[in-house]
């Protein structure tokens, strides 16, 4: 079975390698290097000094936090990348036609991309699909939207729109409703990870994995990063601190399930 990754270049996505590798031996891991540009660079340090510093701490811990688990790369051919639809990325993939591509933390694969890669594309939402898609990260968005029963993971195969793809499995993050910041994101985080790996175990076993279309569970919402301003940090932060607390699961909220 040969499986290749195509992951971002940092801490969180080298986790994911490394389980992923666990299970099944990659063949090749390209890092995916994404450069906001001087623009977004410098309206994000601009939030960052204010609203978002309760953010950037989570996420700086999570990173101390998997750069002392996970030091290393696995130990197979590794490249690296501006883009997941580098010519070359896609030129080894044509070469080395893997049995499966498993991606997260990248740019968004072209429709040109996937059709050339020409095999299976999985791929891990962090959030619920279809309820909450998009980015720059939904489990914030949840925390915004004060709907923390949406906030969980999602494996789907890869198609060219945002998180869109048909669903594998989806699945509630185990919350008490008391987590901090950075405890919340690890525990999904950590989640997400598991719910990967169990996904591509089942895959390399030859076991049948679910295909679901979205739209026949939601119509589900789509959040862009541009969207993610001072007040859906101040209603996430507001949310977090004085509404987060042991939740009921909404009985309307569909997830989908593989043995």
């Amino acid at each position: 079975m040969k499986v290749i990754a195509i992951v971002g270049d940092e801490p969180i996505q080298r986790a994911l390698a490394a389980k992923i590798h666990d299970v099944v031996r990659l063949t090749h891991v390209a890092r995916v290097r994404i450069k906001p540009s001087g623009r977004r660079r410098l309206i994000r340090s601009a939030i960052s000094l204010t609203l978002a510093r309760g953010f950037r701490r989570a996420w700086a811990g999570l990173y101390r936090h998997y750069d002392q688990q996970f030091p290393r790369w696995p130990d197979v051919a590794t490249s690296l990348h501006d883009s997941a639809n580098d010519e070359e990325l896609i030129a080894a993939i044509e070469r080395e036609q893997p049995d499966l591509v498993v991606v997260s933390g990248t740019d968004l694969l072209t429709k040109r991309t996937l059709e050339r890669f020409a095999t299976k594309v999985m791929n891990l939402h962090t959030g619920i699909s279809p309820y909450i898609r998009g980015g720059p990260n939904c489990t914030n968005w949840a925390l915004a939207l004060g709907e923390f029963d949406l906030i969980g993971n999602t494996v789907l195969w890869i198609d060219p729109g945002i998180d869109s793809g048909a669903i594998i499995a989806s699945e509630r993050t185990p919350l008490t409703g008391r987590e901090t910041l950075t405890e919340l994101h690890l525990k999904v985080i950590e989640h997400g990870q598991d719910l990967y790996r169990r996904a591509v175990e089942a895959f390399v076993a030859e076991r049948r994995l679910p295909s679901v279309p979205q739209r026949s569970i939601a119509a589900g919402r789509l959040f862009y990063t541009r969207e993610w301003n001072g007040a859906a940090m101040i209603r996430a932060i507001f949310n977090h601190r004085f509404r987060y607390e042991p939740f009921t699961p909404r009985p309307e909220i569909n997830l989908v399930q593989f043995d």
